[in-house]
């Protein structure tokens, strides 16, 4: 089944299987073609988003059964709708008591069945570690957490086991082997104990110890625990635990130790995600066996792979899943590109999930007048003159300096071994080599580089060298034999020179991809899109905070590349990842159309809400107004009530402590700044307290102002998206209004039952008949041009794509295929108040897709910013457009 259209949900505990099936009739009017589904394996419990999966094999039972899963595949596909999969092979969920697989690492250490599934370094350096398993999830230090008795021995019954349970949340199983330590704390088990103590060692699987456990459970050693249970506060009453957790193969932490200590692969900085080794065959087998099964019997169309960087070898895994399936199946990867950078075609994927054409859409839209006003604006309200690239730069450092500096310190101990014998490098110091690779990596201008066993692409290679270039400007005081090294070691010339050490030097440099980019979305997306502030809609995952725009010629120039490269790449506008909803972020872009008027308001509500007794930084408040003017909702023209207002503040705080912790400047998640953060809310508060405010006022007539463009906007984007080369996502809800701020308020439920009705009228009639504050121009757009998709699937899947001179201020170009014409014009920019008309380029048959109406010699964007005209090559027109008539 051909991918046109896909629509995106987000299963959780409050929308499961069952509520998708009976979404399916809506879908299919909608024009939808599959329904692309986040995590549906088991993840933690009570799990949000699926992304924290413990188990590879099975459904999770928080969505429904695998039965229910089948039916919904089934009544989607009834109504020919596919299905594609979000699937994490990149990491685990760990910690609690869910992962079966990682439990088992902890009850027998490297000797579990299991241990090579995961990213482990059992020779840890950090004293007291090596051979054990970092367990950071304590909420104080560890002797704290003893002596108040936050750690409890406790007996599984049922299972005959023991295990240390910290918090009453996280399970820490002891191994067998130790259980003698426990049996002899109490009278009547000395058999017992002896013959475990037997058993020795004996590998995990051996008949012995289950025949132990039987014995256990016959012999009841609950008595036994007293021995290991103190008096709260005095630690010296808790050495039995003590001794019996110190005898196991894991080490319980402070939370906070891990930045210091970690000594697994984790994804990000997030130490409850434990990386997979999924390079291994065994592992891959293991982890795909459920997945590959429901493709094989075509429950499941395709899959989407999240964060296909946090592997060491992204092209080798896709390949083995290519050869996995017979049959040709929809592959897409989450990845962030750079502006210059494109998908690695030898991957053999349809393309990316789309972050790009987001940034793209909104390059376009942004005013380029507005640029030179709105840096002058910024820079003079909040004082901030660090170029953007720099506040990147030093983002970077930071997290490498702080909540990774344990994977920076495991590679520098890596780097050095490589040359601990090379007498012309053997005594480079280790501050100086840790610095020099901390400033290389954050001199690099993608996410990571692709070396592998065949080696460095020429790409890559000038792009490690223009890093190390870079590196070497921002610190001259470092040798720089070191950063000659290091080049060396990331383009693999390192392995010419030293051609004996070649497995181990490859190694390095593919655990240093596999760093790379964490550090870039640590660095990048979650503190300097926060720190840089002088218009967010550009500060989206995949942007550049520095970049304000796109030209014209570059928008058609990367429409054109998509075309000849990923006919079927995803266009996202907004996802569960996305920093705003895709209209949120349009109305922000409409304030560059309108920089004096905004220089004015931020000075005048600054005025009014700043507090002398609670300051807020001006850079934050800056950030603010315009996330406020963003999440404002489209149809509010005036004040609202008390309580809708209530409820927006709510959702306005919580997103704006999130922006406040990620920027890392005032507060942050870990050791945070309460009183900052009482300043922040507080600044909410006198903003969205009272409807009959001052501010409010004055931020409704701001509104009135520019609201107008920023629908304008909207419609252009929901256009563009639906019509340039590529398969357009619509993420879930976004069909009407998409004004949610970063997660979690972008995962809130949906009112289907609203859109359903809507859809019903817009088919009934053409949009005019709607109000515009409901959304229902935009959902007539979007319905009436996924059915054009559905109808004409080649003329989107392969037609041509052709730039057309269309005058200053629009955007205009055909495709064609199979006879078909298609003209799209889009009116840009519309603070500049041009009159814009465009003449038809072709004569003949063409009929706007908006309204019906045959268009005869030129399109007039009477009321309306976008055209979307169709013809046939013999000139016989064609019918009205889908929304004017019922399905």
């Amino acid at each position: 089944m051909t991918v046109r259209a896909t629509y995106r949900i987000q299963f959780t505990q409050a929308f499961r299987f069952v509520d998708a099936q009976r979404l399916a009739p809506y879908l299919a009017r909608l024009g939808i073609s599959h329904l692309y589904a986040s995590p549906i394996l088991a993840a933690r419990e009570g799990s949000t988003h699926g992304y924290d999966g413990v188990h590879y094999s099975l459904i999770s039972p928080d969505l429904g059964s695998e039965e229910e899963f089948r039916a919904m595949a089934a009544t989607l596909r009834h109504h020919g709708i596919g299905l594609i999969v979000d699937f994490v092979p990149n990491h685990m969920g760990v910690g609690g008591a869910d992962n079966v697989f990682w439990l088992s690492v902890l009850e027998w250490g490297r000797q579990s069945p299991v241990a090579g599934w995961f990213d482990i370094d059992w020779e840890s350096a950090t004293p007291g570690l090596a051979g054990k398993v970092l367990m950071p999830f304590l909420g104080d230090h560890y002797g704290e957490v003893l002596a108040q008795g936050g750690l409890e021995l406790r007996y599984d019954a049922e299972r005959g086991t023991f295990a240390v349970w910290a918090h009453d949340t996280h399970k820490l199983p002891v191994c067998p082997r130790t259980y003698a330590m426990i049996l002899r704390a109490a009278p009547g088990f000395e058999d017992l104990a002896a013959d475990f103590e037997a058993a020795g060692q004996a590998g995990p699987a051996d008949p012995v110890w289950s025949e132990l456990r039987q014995r256990l459970r016959e012999a009841d050693p609950t008595p036994a625990l007293a021995a290991f249970r103190g008096v709260e506060g005095d630690l010296d009453s808790w050495a039995a635990l003590d001794a019996l957790a110190e005898a196991q193969n894991w080490r319980a932490a402070k939370f906070s130790i891990d930045s210091d200590a970690i000594n697994y692969r984790r994804f990000f900085t997030m130490s409850d995600l434990a990386g997979i080794r999924v390079e291994k065959p065994e592992v891959f087998a293991g982890v795909h066996r459920l997945i590959l099964r429901l493709m094989e019997e075509g429950v499941v169309d395709g899959i989407r792979i999240d964060h296909i960087d946090g592997l060491v070898d992204p092209k080798g895994y896709c390949l083995r899943l290519r050869g996995s399936l017979d049959r040709r199946f929809p592959l897409y990867v989450e990845k962030i590109l750079a502006p210059d950078e494109s998908l690695p075609e030898d991957w053999q994927t349809d393309g990316t999930t789309g972050y790009e054409f987001a940034n793209l859409a909104v390059g376009l839209l942004v005013d380029p007048v507005g640029e030179e006003a709105l840096t002058r604006i910024h820079a003079e309200f909040t004082g901030q003159t660090m170029p953007p690239a720099e506040v990147v730069h030093q983002a970077k450092l930071e997290i490498m300096a702080q909540p990774m500096a344990a994977e920076l310190e495991s590679l520098t101990e890596r780097l050095l071994a490589l040359v601990a014998e090379d007498p012309r490098r053997r005594d480079f110091g280790r501050a100086a080599v840790r610095g020099g690779l901390s400033q290389v990596v954050a001199s690099l201008d993608v996410y990571r580089t692709y070396v592998d066993v065949s080696g460095i692409s020429a790409s890559d290679r000038k792009r490690v060298e223009a890093a190390v270039e870079r590196a070497r400007l921002h610190a001259p005081e470092i040798d720089p034999g070191i950063f000659d090294l290091i080049a060396a070691a990331m383009t693999l010339d390192l392995a010419e020179e030293l051609p004996e050490r070649r497995d181990e030097i490859l190694a390095f440099t593919m655990r240093l991809q596999q760093f790379t980019g964490p550090v870039t979305a640590k660095g990048l997306e979650d503190r300097a899109l926060y720190r840089y502030a002088r218009l967010i809609a550009l500060n989206e995952v995949g942007s550049e905070p520095g970049r304000f725009g796109v030209t014209l010629d570059e928008f058609h120039a990367a429409n054109r590349a998509r075309l000849a490269r990923e006919p079927a790449a995803m266009l996202s506008t907004s996802t569960h990842d996305t920093k705003r909803g895709e209209d949120a972020r349009m109305r922000i872009a409409a304030i560059s159309g309108h920089a004096d008027r905004w220089a004015t308001a931020v000075d005048e509500w600054n005025g009014l809400l700043a507090d002398e007794a609670q300051p807020v930084d001006r850079n934050d408040a800056y950030f603010l107004f315009q996330l406020l003017f963003g999440v404002w909702p489209a149809d509010w023209r005036e004040a609202p009530s008390a309580e809708d207002l209530a409820d927006l503040r709510a959702r306005v705080e919580a997103a704006a402590l999130k922006s406040v912790r990620e920027a890392s400047v005032h507060t942050r998640w870990v050791f945070g700044n309460e009183d900052y953060e009482a300043a922040v809310c507080a600044f909410v508060g006198r903003a969205l307290g009272d409807p009959g405010s001052a501010f409010l006022r004055s931020f409704l007539d701001f509104n009135r102002l520019v609201a107008p463009d920023a629908l304008h906007n909207t419609l252009v984007q929901t256009v563009l998206k639906l019509t340039v080369p590529g398969v357009p996502d619509t993420y879930q809800g976004a069909e009407l209004w998409e004004q949610s701020l970063v997660d979690p308020d972008n995962r809130r439920a949906v009112d289907f039952t609203l859109r359903e009705r809507l859809l019903d009228q817009v088919l009934e009639g053409p949009p005019a008949a709607a109000a515009p504050g409901d959304g229902a121009r935009k959902l007539a757009l979007t319905a009436a041009l996924l059915r054009l998709r559905r109808d004409h699937p080649d003329l989107f899947c392969a037609g041509s794509y052709e730039a057309l001179e269309a005058g200053p201020g629009l955007c205009a170009f055909l495709r064609r295929a199979g006879g078909m014409r298609m003209l799209v014009a889009c009116v840009l920019h519309p603070a500049q108040g041009r009159d814009r008309r465009l003449a038809l380029p072709e004569a003949g048959g063409w009929v706007d897709v908006v309204t019906g109406e045959a268009v005869a010699e030129a399109v007039e964007f009477r009321g309306q910013p976008v055209a979307v005209l169709v013809a046939r090559e013999e000139n016989q027109p064609l019918e009205a457009g889908p929304q004017a008539r019922a399905s």
